[in-house]
């Protein structure tokens, strides 16, 4: 019981200090950028929320991850780690996505109070045709983007043209993907690509919470019960070895494959041959989390069948 007390402890002191060190991280990403390609009239409160948004899935792997790390080492029963990171891990995500709810519903209550507050049409950042360049790199915003979800720098709702030194145009009608301009981050024309790569799966899996949550609760909870489920399921990759960092190295190497094969669930291009191959039995929001569901059951299934092989053999 002790132990279960002190495993509730860390995980929400690390579920804590990875949001913040994430925020701020993303934060100052978010504030380079904005005086890189646009410096007048940014918004810091709008670049804290969207800081706070795009921090949760990353908070939430490294979260569930350090806390499987210490129940294993305290030894505490599997059964009951698994269950207790699952639900302090729906609990946190939830109230997280209302703080944050709360928060820019009493922000936008204060700015629309104030009659010196700029609207986001007198922003220049907002117009269509505007030409955003960095080095060598040129983005042209062909069309003005919605103005109700838009983000703090206000480029990533537009369709665009992106032109790179010798290559020909892009076009993108979003902002995410390999051929894309480089993620908010600080020094990002010099960040390596494996950086530059997680740091765009945990956006779009940030986005996708937050599309989910504006569709409602239920569809926000299946979809991140579902990841947390498999990710709570790979504890066993923690106890391999008796080096628990070499086993923390390998965990990580791991959830990094569930975070690509999330971006992959959600591609346009996989729910329609998942429709295909299903005849259209499921809808679209429930093929990713049955999947998540399915791997995490058999994984649950064969650590167990390995623990019975295993005592066996020890008896022997």
């Amino acid at each position: 019981m002790k132990n279960l007390a002190r495993l509730i402890i860390v995980y929400s002191l690390c579920f804590v200090i990875s949001c913040l060190l994430s925020m701020l991280f993303r934060f100052v990403g978010f504030w380079i950028d904005s005086i890189r390609l646009i410096s007048p009239g940014f918004e810091q409160g709008e670049l804290l929320i969207d800081s706070a948004r795009m921090a949760l899935p990353m908070t939430l792997f490294l979260t569930i991850l350090l806390s499987l790390s210490y129940s294993i080492r305290r030894k505490i029963p599997a059964f009951f780690s698994i269950l207790l990171v699952i639900i302090l891990s729906g609990a946190f995500t939830l109230g997280f996505f209302m703080a944050i709810e709360k928060i820019q519903t009493l922000a936008l209550f204060f700015e629309t109070s104030n009659e010196a507050s700029n609207k986001f049409s007198e922003n220049p950042r907002s117009k269509e045709g505007l030409i955003v360049s960095r080095q060598d790199m040129s983005v042209i915003l062909l069309s003005k983007g919605d103005a109700s979800n838009r983000n703090s720098l206000g480029l990533s709702d537009f369709p665009r043209v992106v032109s790179f030194p010798e290559r020909p145009l892009i076009y993108q009608e979003t902002a995410l993907g390999p051929n894309n301009s480089i993620p908010a981050l600080p020094f990002a024309d010099r960040t390596p690509w494996l950086v530059r790569s997680i740091l765009m799966d945990f956006t779009i899996t940030a986005r996708e919470f937050h599309t989910r949550y504006q569709k409602g609760l239920i569809f926000l909870g299946i979809y991140a019960l579902s990841l947390i489920f498999i990710l709570a399921s790979l504890r066993f990759i923690l106890d391999l070895c008796s080096w628990h960092l070499a086993n923390l190295f390998m965990g990580a190497l791991v959830f990094r494959l569930v975070l690509s094969l999330e971006i992959f669930l959600n591609a346009p291009e996989t729910l329609v041959l998942l429709n295909i191959f299903l005849n259209n039995r499921f809808p679209d929001f429930l093929i990713a989390p049955a999947i998540f569901c399915i791997l995490g059951s058999l994984i649950l299934v064969y650590t167990y069948l390995a623990f019975i092989v295993r005592r066996k053999r020890a008896r022997r």
